[in-house]
């Protein structure tokens, strides 16, 4: 673990601290964005980039009493620790002076208008969802799209010599209508490339976020992951099925997909090497993995969902925003109202310079709906943002976690049951696995 020198200057400090995480392309983004700022107000910011794991580090930080961050990054998983030891500011108090220049009834030409998914950061004491605000989400992205690569799906009728008149023909994925999980693991299957035992490609992996990925596989399938938000759902079938679809993919009869664990490469670069047929991202990728740059030709679809009795249409998308990441400043800084003047700026003035960079959709829906964002100069760039913006518009939920103990507290649990289980895959010990969860997450409540 990397630690920042907290201790090297004194509490009188006239800069503020932003802590981000990022490549070296997205902080400098950020440091640009301070700049402008800087010019503006004359007041500095300075970029922190985290160099180990964010918010174990970023809990050690707020702790600290000397050049702490006054502003910082802040998710659904983490912002329940940052309440509970009074480390978040409530920004509702700046909203209502205008400090924050947020739309709302008593201010309609706000320059910051928030999406309804914002709530996720409002709590009133006992709840999620309502009363003050904590954290403004900085961007989001429907999670877990399919982008795939269309030159590994003509390859394999090529190579199988299948034309469109072959019932086995293999089309691309629709873009309007999901797979199905059936046909998913049919297709994924069909693209892995093996020689004898060994694997030469994976159809997909699901090594970014995996738990995430499979509470979206449980709200898909219309229910979520825990009781009320406390206790694990262990009884319901959605998660059952979803438990099942992602097992399968992994050691089933057709695996795609290596075991959950450390590989030597992500998905993000495999798929951007062409190693990988299929890979699980928000649009934040596109900039993250240079897919601006790749040999192939790339697609996007939505991600799969459950089998019905019945074909599937587009009624039947549906997408969760996992990250939402949001921006939240220090309720100890000393620096508090330069911090809200900062968090304001990057709100309007910095989402408008990000909107142009092919990442996320903006937090400020002013900017998502404008011509930067929409509407850019190249193509692609343009076909993804709409593609993305009419997905998240009308498919796309918050993921639903735990409202009583941190998302790290529950992917350990998740992932200790999980490994056991897919060590030893049989899938009539399915049952045993999530009861072994649900206890072990109802003993780490307490």
């Amino acid at each position: 673990m990397t630690f920042l020198m907290v201790s090297c200057q004194s509490d009188d400090r006239k800069h503020i601290n932003f802590y981000v995480w990022g490549d070296a392309v997205e902080v400098s983004w950020y440091e640009r964005i301070a700049d402008s700022f800087q010019t503006e107000t004359g007041i500095e910011v300075r970029i922190l980039p985290s160099t180990g794991n964010y918010y174990e580090n970023l809990n050690i930080y707020l702790g600290s009493r000397k050049n702490a961050p006054d502003i910082f990054f802040t998710e659904q998983g983490e912002i329940l620790s940052q309440l509970s030891t009074g480390r978040i500011l409530n920004l509702t108090p700046y909203m209502t002076s205008g400090a924050l220049d947020v739309a709302s009834a008593t201010n309609p030409n706000g320059n910051i208008k928030l999406w309804d998914i914002n709530d996720a950061y409002r709590f009133d004491g006992t709840r999620f969802g309502q009363g003050d605000y904590y954290a403004l989400i900085k961007d989001w992205s429907p999670d877990f799209m399919m982008w795939y690569n269309k030159d590994h799906i003509d390859q394999y009728n090529m190579t199988n010599g299948y034309t469109e008149e072959h019932e086995a023909f293999m089309h691309y994925p629709s873009e309007t209508i999901p797979l199905s999980w059936s046909e998913f693991l049919d297709m994924s299957y069909k693209l892995t490339i093996r020689s004898g035992n060994q694997v030469l490609r994976y159809g997909t992996m699901l090594d970014r976020v995996p738990w995430k990925h499979l509470f979206q596989m449980i709200q898909a399938s219309g229910d979520t992951a825990f009781i009320d938000g406390k206790y694990f759902n262990k009884d319901s079938q959605a998660v059952k099925d979803a438990f099942t679809y992602f097992s399968e993919l992994q050691r089933g009869a057709t695996p795609s997909a290596p075991s959950i664990g450390p590989s030597g490469i992500g998905s993000g670069e495999a798929f951007a090497n062409g190693n990988l047929s299929f890979a699980w991202f928000g649009s934040w990728a596109y900039s993250a993995f240079s897919f601006d740059n790749v040999s192939f030709n790339l697609g996007i679809a939505p991600p799969p969902v459950p089998d019905q009795n019945r074909a599937l249409t587009a009624d039947d998308n549906y997408g969760v925003a996992a990250g939402m990441i949001a921006l939240g400043i220090n309720a100890s800084s000393p620096l508090k109202d330069k911090a809200v003047q900062f968090l304001n700026y990057y709100m309007t003035k910095g989402q408008e310079f990000m909107a142009e960079r092919g990442f996320n959709i903006p937090g400020n829906m002013k900017v998502a709906e404008s011509d930067r964002y929409l509407n850019p100069e190249d193509a692609f760039l343009r076909y993804m943002n709409q593609y993305f913006f009419h997905f998240a518009v009308n498919y796309t939920h918050p993921l639903v976690l735990n409202n009583h103990i941190s998302q790290i507290a529950i992917e350990t649990q998740i992932a200790k049951n999980f490994d056991t289980f897919i060590s030893n895959y049989n899938i009539n010990n399915i049952t045993q696995l999530l009861n072994n969860i649900e206890s072990d997450i109802r003993n780490e409540i307490g």
